[in-house]
């Protein structure tokens, strides 16, 4: 009888795992069919200042800077600050931006060939702040003001390349599929933001959430990542590649409740 008990419970949670498989397929293949936000990547025609399409969601830069002109000091208030930086040819360019009361990240980009690409920054307060850009070749980039207008709700369909900023959308609090194109060491880094610029926390707001867990650990094969959003509003993707510029594709689903199991076959009595 105890051998008939576990080759039922067995059966039981084979079943329960085929119906969560096939919901998450189910669900990722219906938001392969939603239309994709493709991430401007256009690049320069020439050595000379490119004028280049505002980034979804910012207005007009509050300042231009290139490779003659690598550094400003702005007054900002709160929010989050777009740079989008345009290299006319393989390079390294370094951003470091400083606030007197806050602290930014720096970081180092390997572009392989004309690339446009950007970051962003929170700025939880007014403040004071530098932006220092350096680069081996010719570039230009502008500091705007990121709007959060969530034109988008799920099935949220990403697609770009290299380091890249997507526009603001809007999630209901509740349970999400994140879903990667790429694995492994192809796959750049995906970074959660809420509006204000800050990483998505857990429910109770005591822990940081940076790139969904794993994500960062570049050698595992997944593609799909389960992650929740403790507080509806506004957020947006930060992706990091270690090559620019490199295509790249990511997906945001709501996750359907798992179905009510039934009670399950009926147990025979051994006579």
């Amino acid at each position: 009888m105890k051998r008939d008990l576990y080759l039922i419970e067995g059966l039981s949670m084979k079943i329960f795992h085929l119906v969560l498989l096939i919901m998450v397929l189910s669900i990722s293949t219906c938001g392969s069919v939603q239309e994709t936000t493709i991430l401007s990547n256009n690049t320069p025609s020439s050595s000379a200042a490119a004028t280049q399409d505002p980034d979804p969601g910012t207005v007009q830069p509050l300042a231009t800077l290139s490779n003659d002109h690598p550094s400003t000091s702005l007054m900002l208030d709160p929010g989050v600050i777009l740079v989008s930086f345009q290299a006319e040819g393989p390079q390294r360019m370094s951003f470091d931006p400083k606030c007197k009361h806050c602290w930014l990240e720096p970081s180092i980009r390997e572009i392989t060939s004309p690339f446009q690409g950007s970051h962003a920054y929170g700025i939880p307060e007014k403040d004071e702040c530098t932006f220092n850009i350096s680069g081996s070749g010719i570039w230009t980039a502008q500091v705007s003001r990121m709007e959060m207008n969530p034109s988008l709700q799920p099935p949220v369909n990403l697609s770009g390349s290299g380091t890249a900023v997507s526009p603001a959308f809007y999630l209901e609090k509740g349970h999400y599929i994140f879903q990667r194109e790429e694995a492994g060491e192809a796959s750049p880094v995906y970074d959660l933001m809420f509006s204000n610029g800050s990483y998505l926390m857990d429910a109770n707001n005591t822990y940081v959430q940076p790139g969904f867990g794993d994500v960062y650990d570049y050698s595992s094969p997944g593609k799909i990542r389960l992650f929740d959003i403790a507080e509806s509003g506004t957020y947006y993707l930060s992706v990091y590649a270690k090559e620019n510029p490199k295509p790249w594709n990511a997906s945001i689903n709501i996750l359907a409740p798992a179905p009510v199991m039934g009670p399950g076959p009926a147990i025979l009595k051994s006579t």
